[in-house]
Formats: structure tokens, sequence, C-alpha cells
């Protein structure tokens, strides 16, 4: 439990609310950039004209030259100027952005991830910063307010930062480091509870010198992939390793994907997408998205999961970032040829893959890759203190007889030649629960679901070209159900 704050910690933190920026911003005119903004994860101005603001020695030579891009303002630009000020210089990372859609409605929430970038290769709106959107909805503002809600952006004054979060629904304001800042979710969830290595083991059935093996690989070789049969809970492992690893169960650090045989480059680092205006522009990938969120937070622990790790092309996935991912190149930086921006991977990121042994159609890791990673199996749990009693809570005889048939099973996989422990059937298929309210057909009947329609597909697939094999493997498993 963590210690009581002190008046020292109260006066450090109201200091922190005091340096954090609120910012209203209008993603396009009208908003007709909100759904390519928030997918992007960035906020962006189109002062286009002008070129790369930052190129300009002060806000006079700015101003200048809105006047000269632009024509006649009526005036002299300052507000445009001002705006241009705030989004390359006097916005900072972990301020907050609310998007708005009129002087009414606010509909979405993130926090600045990065400094500045102009990006050359956009077609528009080329003032650009990395927003991680958090909430994201329509919430109605009871009032306008007025003549500054009328730009692009402006730092708000009008109203609280409490008053706007209690609006969407985020609870304790005064402390920003507790709101719950997850992609996608409105609700407002608990506060991050501490995750201990005793926490993974009461819920993952490996040793606890597994559990040690597993955190030294992630934190010296930074990327891990889990093998194995199955059923053997390497995607339940993975992200309940990535809250060991980083002490806390929170999921604003850990992003999980699925690669599949569809996975490119353009999905995973930077690729050209269509655009309102008919034309292409660069947009992150969830990696180098990732990367940069990361990048953003380097006092912390980040975990980025990958499942199916062997169904894509990896080397293609990757591209140049596979030298990057390396251990011993963390941190570097290398600028991506579609974009034109530098990324590095940050020191503190770390990469989990999952990848099934038993599947006969994914191509095998390559070399390349496999100098890049560690590799941890993961094993059937049949004996497992943790899973004997799970099986006796459960309280089912035809359960304790199914768990003895697919040891006798998983005996004849290994010796297979044609086969081998890669083979092997997981314990998470028998991870029943018990008869009760929340599974009123009965345990019984479960295990009758898992061997009719489960465990025997399996069993024909594996010895489809041995029926003696295929046979007797069978009738093992239907003598439970008498």
């Amino acid at each position: 439990m963590s210690e009581p704050m002190t008046a020292s910690d109260k006066d450090a933190q109201t200091a922190e609310e005091q340096e954090r920026g609120y910012w209203l911003y209008v993603p396009g005119e009208g908003a007709g950039k909100w759904e390519e903004f928030r997918t992007a994860g960035i906020m962006a101005l189109n002062w286009d004209r002008i070129g790369d603001p930052t190129s300009y020695p002060n806000e006079e030579a700015v101003i200048e030259a809105l006047e000269a891009g632009y024509g006649d303002w009526g005036g002299r630009p300052t507000g445009a100027a001002g705006m241009i000020r705030d989004i390359t210089r006097t916005m900072r990372p972990g301020d907050v952005v609310y998007a708005r859609r009129s002087p009414t409605e606010i509909i979405g929430r993130g926090i600045v991830r990065s400094q500045f970038r102009y990006d050359g290769a956009r077609p528009a709106y080329r003032c650009v910063r990395d927003i991680e959107w958090t909430y994201v909805g329509s919430w109605p503002l009871e009032q306008r307010i007025g003549r500054l809600m009328l730009q692009r952006l402006t730092e708000n004054t009008k109203y609280t930062p409490d008053q706007l979060n209690a609006l969407i629904g985020i609870e304790d304001s005064h402390s920003p480091s507790s709101v719950d800042e997850r992609s996608g979710n409105n609700d407002l969830d608990e506060a991050d509870e501490h995750y201990t290595s005793a926490d993974f083991l009461d819920e993952v059935f490996l040793r606890p010198e597994d559990l040690e093996q597993m955190l030294g690989l992630l934190r010296r070789k930074k990327n891990l992939i889990l093998q194995g049969a199955p059923g053997t809970g390497k995607t339940f492992a993975a992200k309940r390793l990535a809250y060991a690893l980083m002490g806390q169960t929170d999921d604003s650090r850990v992003e999980v994907v699925q690669f599949h045989q569809s996975t490119a480059y353009e999905d995973v680092v930077v690729g050209l997408r269509p655009t309102v205006e008919g034309g292409f522009a660069a947009a992150e990938g969830v990696f180098a998205r990732f990367c940069r969120r990361a990048a953003a937070d380097p006092g912390r622990d980040y975990v980025f999961i990958i499942d199916e790790i062997n169904r894509a092309n990896i080397s293609k996935a990757f591209g140049e970032l596979l030298m990057l991912i390396e251990a011993e190149h963390r941190g570097e930086t290398l600028r991506l040829p579609v974009s034109g921006e530098l990324l590095s991977v940050p020191k503190r990121l770390h990469i989990i893959g999952m990848m099934n042994t038993a599947d006969r159609g994914l191509a095998l890791i390559d070399y390349a890759l496999r100098r890049r990673f560690a590799f941890f199996e993961m094993r059937p749990a049949l004996d497992h203190p943790g899973f004997l009693r799970h099986v006796e809570a459960v309280g089912s005889a035809r359960l304790e007889a199914l768990v003895d048939v697919v040891r006798r099973l998983n005996q004849r996989i290994a010796e297979d030649e044609a086969l081998g422990p890669g083979f092997q059937i997981g314990h998470s298929y028998l991870c029943l629960p018990a008869a009760g309210p929340e599974n009123p057909v009965g345990t019984d009947a479960d295990v009758t679901s898992v061997v009719r329609y489960e465990l025997e597909p399996l069993v024909r697939e594996y010895w489809f070209d041995n029926p003696a094999a295929m046979d007797e493997s069978i009738h093992e498993l239907e003598s439970v159900l008498v």
C-alpha cells in the first residue's frame, strides 16, 4: 500500500497541475478531419502556405508570411500567429487537448505525446503533434464559450479542467496521473492497481523460476516470444507478464495486436493513406505510434503484444525497424522513408509475441528475427499445483478423468515422430467453470462439449494419416463420457 501524500507532495502536485496546459481544438473545418486525426493519433493545423513555421526567426516574421500567403485579413493576423506559436512552442507533451465540433459540443479528449513537427509529406494540415486520444464521444456544453471557441486552437480560459472532465465523466482531475487515459474507454475504472509476481503466479500456471526467467529475458533482450502448443495459455500469460514487468495493471501502457497473412509495413510502421481531399498522406502504423507514446514517457515500461506473430512476414512488416528493435540499437533513430520522420524504439518498450507451434501452415521464424528475440516454451500445465487445485475445486469426476486421458494423449503426441511436444494439448481446454448460477448447464455438459467439439476434431487433424492412432485416441476421449 502506498504511503499517504505529504504536504510537500501536494504542493508539487499543485505545481504540476498549474504547469499542465489545457487546450480547445477544432480538427479541421467543422471538425471534418476528426476521424482521420483520431485514427492517426494526431492533431494538425492547416497554415500550409507559409511552409514550416519554425523556420521563421520570430512571430513578426510569421505574421508577415501569413499576410503574404493569405491576402487581406482586414487587420493583422495576430490570432492565427498565436495559434501557430501555441502548437509549435507553447504546447508540451502531457498537455490535455479537448476536441470540439461546435461551440457547444466536445467530441474527444487526448494527451499531447510529441513535440511539434512539420510534416511536408502530408498534402495538407502539415503542422502536427501526436495525440493519444483517450476519450471519444459527444458531450454537449451547457454554455457557449464565445469568441474563443471560433478559433481552431486556443488555450482553455472559460471552462475549468474540472468542468470539462466532469462533462466527459473523468473524476478527480486534480490528479492528472491518476486519470484513466485508456484509448476508446469512456468509463473511468478504478485507479491502476499494483501487480506483483505473486499476483502473476496466482493467475498463470507457471513456476516462480519461470516468471523470473521471463522477466529477466524481457529486461535484457527487450523482445520475447512465448511459443507453445494450442491451449497452453500464451495469450493469457502475455498480458499478465506485461503487468508483472510494469508492476501495475495499467492497460494504457500495453498495446495488443494480432498479426495475419495480410499484415504489412503500412499497418505496423508507416504507409500512404487516402485523404478526404482525394490525395494520399503518410500515416504511421500502430507500432510507430506506440513507440512515440513510450518515448514521451521515458521513465516507465511499455509493452507491445503481438498475437500470432509468425502469421505475418515479420521482416516486411517491421522493415527498417527490425534493426531498431534489437536491444543493442534501442534509442537509435532512423528516418522513415515514406514519411521522412525520425523514429526510435525506446529502451523501455518491450515486445512480447505469441507463436503457435502446432500450426502446420505457418512459416518458421527467420534467423534474423530469432537473433532479436528470446524464446520461452509454454508447456501444458496438467500437473501444476494451481491447475490441480482448480480441477479439484470444480468437483467433477468426469473432468478429472478427462485430465488423465489428456495426459496419456500428450505422451503419445510427444513420442510421435510426425508430431512432437509442440503439438501437445494445453491445459486451457480443461479450465472449465464449476456448475453454478453463471454456468447453469453444469460441468459434465461442458466436458462433453470440449471432448466432442474441441478435442476430437483436433485429434482427427493430428492423425489424419494414421487412422489407427486416430481411432484409439478418440476412443479414449469418448471413454470419459460413459
